[in-house]
């Protein structure tokens, strides 16, 4: 008797597993002193990745039809592919949000993340810029759990520590109640029980459809 053979992936688990591979080698290429043999090497394994990875040309996942107005499928596309939380993008860092309303009635996302090498700043410590694109990228999540659509007016970051590379940073946004069109949001990092860094954004809520047909999407 012999064992069943594994079951097929699907594409998109495996475009998410070569995001996972091609994030690796950045972390890999940063943190190891490699010979130039193995450079050699990499360079011409690259070639072949790259090789490998052609196709046809792929539409940007927030310009395909009706993703402005809830496609199906248009949420996990955008949690796959966002610089700052997408497992497919190896600029992202992958995240598992969660999503919920607290005590006051407000709707919060928040979630963990890690990050190496690649997003590294001041001594061991994230730059400051990747800390504030989080942040916002947090307040896009929170947005959704409304759900709302808006977009940044304003951001301020206060850096209250350092935010560590290489340890879990815990990460949390929510919305005041919206005053008309224009709300505001608050979100945090943590390490552990220090808060890092926090943010006060303003948010105007707008038609994104009307918005990706004028900026040619």
């Amino acid at each position: 008797m012999t064992d069943d053979p594994p079951a097929e992936e699907d594409d998109a688990e495996l475009r998410r597993r070569v995001g996972d591979e091609l994030r690796a080698v950045i972390d890999d290429l940063l943190c190891h002193e490699t010979p130039a043999a193995g450079l050699r090497e990499s360079l011409a394994l690259l070639g072949e990745v790259r090789r490998a990875l052609d196709g046809p040309a792929a539409p940007a996942y927030n310009a395909v039809e009706g993703y402005w107005t809830g496609a199906a499928g248009s949420w996990g596309s955008y949690l796959d592919m966002t610089m700052f939380g997408g497992r497919v993008n190896p600029l992202g860092t992958p995240m598992r949000p969660t999503f919920g309303v607290d005590d006051e009635g407000r709707h919060y996302a928040e979630g963990t993340v890690r990050l190496g090498r690649a997003y590294l700043g001041g001594p061991n410590m994230v730059h400051g810029g990747y800390v504030a694109g989080l942040l916002d990228h947090m307040f896009g999540l929170a947005l959704h759990a409304g759900p709302m659509v808006a977009v940044t007016a304003t951001l301020t970051v206060r850096y209250l520590a350092p935010t560590p590379v290489g340890e879990d940073l815990r990460l949390r946004a929510w919305f005041e109640p919206a005053k008309g069109r224009r709300v505001v949001g608050r979100a945090t990092c943590h390490h552990g029980e220090v808060l890092t860094a926090e943010a006060e954004g303003l948010f105007v809520t707008v038609d994104m459809v009307e918005m990706a047909q004028r900026m040619g999407g």
